[in-house]
């Protein structure tokens, strides 16, 4: 064995880049052999420090791989510079297929000149977060919401992207809307007969009144009572009585079919049918038929002091270029007009024009 030579030597202080971008702080020792010129022995003190700088890289490369969110880097002109595997297994391309390729190739709803506005509004604010679709390699169209990030990497920008498929969540989002829409529909439908109950009418009315004071078109209502229903049900049962307001829900039904046109149950054997941009010759017209198609069900009413079958008295009600649209002072004069046709004899339609109280003008019908 060789007696070793003479060792000069000298300690530094170095800083050396690990693989997950993060930096260590190392001890150099150097030394140079005096029988061998030209030869240097380096040993480094930190290698715990190396090591766990190599481990926190293996921790970063595993999770992005491995979780269910998909990462993607775009730099500024919208090209894809990295995707995980989420990204691949959820789209179908390959990773090299996605680097072939830029943003609005991917998503329908993007083009260069909205990624050029998404990139500003990126630099300006750092964060963005956007819902939008991006297509698989089979032509799928996938809801995602996007968080981007902007990300500086060795001097350049880029976008860094956490893209989550929402499609669970807009299928959700669609059941809840439809299931307050049913439960909207449900408060303002009458149970019973199907068609709208008070709260509609009132709604729709109050609706239909600001639109007439907009529009100065004429506006006619129509209230429909079921002659003698008390004594029907006395004499048939509630349950005939029942099936007897459904048929006749269902002539005010088939009575109104324009759009816009409403009718309603009132409350208990009274009904209601709101007509916007109606004349009263047209909404007498349209009360006779109701009052016709309700005697055409022929159903039986034995205790009627009016026919032997089930009739109803109607009263008609237009209003015509009113300033102010007094609501309860319009139900109760076609109230009287309902009133009046009863008192008549029953099973009959009178109507006018609303006309404010003490006034004298009114145009009757039978």
């Amino acid at each position: 064995m060789q007696a070793p030579g003479h060792i000069h030597g000298a300690i530094v202080d170095a800083t050396l880049a690990c693989g997950d971008g993060s930096t260590c702080r190392v001890e150099l020792t150097v030394r140079c052999r005096t029988d061998a010129p030209g030869v240097f022995s380096i040993a480094i003190n930190g290698f715990a420090e190396m090591a766990e700088c190599g481990h926190r890289a293996m921790l970063t490369q595993v999770s992005v791989d491995k979780v269910s969110d998909m990462i993607i880097w775009l730099d500024a002109d919208g090209r894809y510079v990295f995707v995980n595997r989420a990204a691949t297994r959820m789209f179908g391309y390959s990773a090299a297929e996605f680097g072939r390729k830029r943003v609005w190739d991917v998503d329908p709803l993007f083009n260069e000149e909205i990624w050029r506005e998404h990139w500003q509004d990126l630099v300006d604010q750092g964060v963005v977060r956007i819902e939008t679709i991006n297509k698989t390699r089979d032509g799928v169209e996938v809801p995602i919401e996007v968080t981007a990030n902007l990300v500086e990497y060795k001097g350049k920008f880029y976008n860094c992207s956490i893209v989550r498929d929402i499609t669970e969540r807009r299928r959700m989002e669609a059941e809840w809307r439809f299931l307050n829409e049913k439960a909207l529909q449900l408060s303002l439908t009458d149970a019973l007969t199907g068609i709208g109950n008070r709260r509609r009418f009132d709604t729709a009315f109050d609706a239909e009144l600001k639109s007439h004071l907009r529009s100065r078109a004429p506006l006619s209502l129509i209230l429909c009572d079921v002659d003698a229903f008390k004594a029907f049900n006395d004499r048939y049962g509630h349950v005939a009585g029942d099936d007897c307001l459904r048929q006749i829900a269902g002539v005010l039904s088939r009575a109104v079919q324009r759009s816009g046109d409403l009718a309603a149950r009132f409350g208990g054997e009274e009904f209601a049918c709101i007509l916007p941009a109606t004349e009263l010759e047209g909404a007498m017209r349209v009360a006779e038929g109701i009052r016709t198609g309700i005697m055409a069900l022929a159903i039986p009413h034995a205790g009627s002091p009016a026919a032997e079958m089930v009739t109803a008295s109607l009263g008609v009600l237009t209003i015509r270029s009113l300033d102010n649209a007094p609501r309860p002072e319009i139900l109760a004069a076609a109230d009287a007009y309902l009133y009046k046709a009863k008192n008549k004899g029953r099973n009959r339609v009178v109507g006018g024009e609303f006309m404010r109280p003490g006034s004298r003008h009114e145009k009757a019908g039978r």
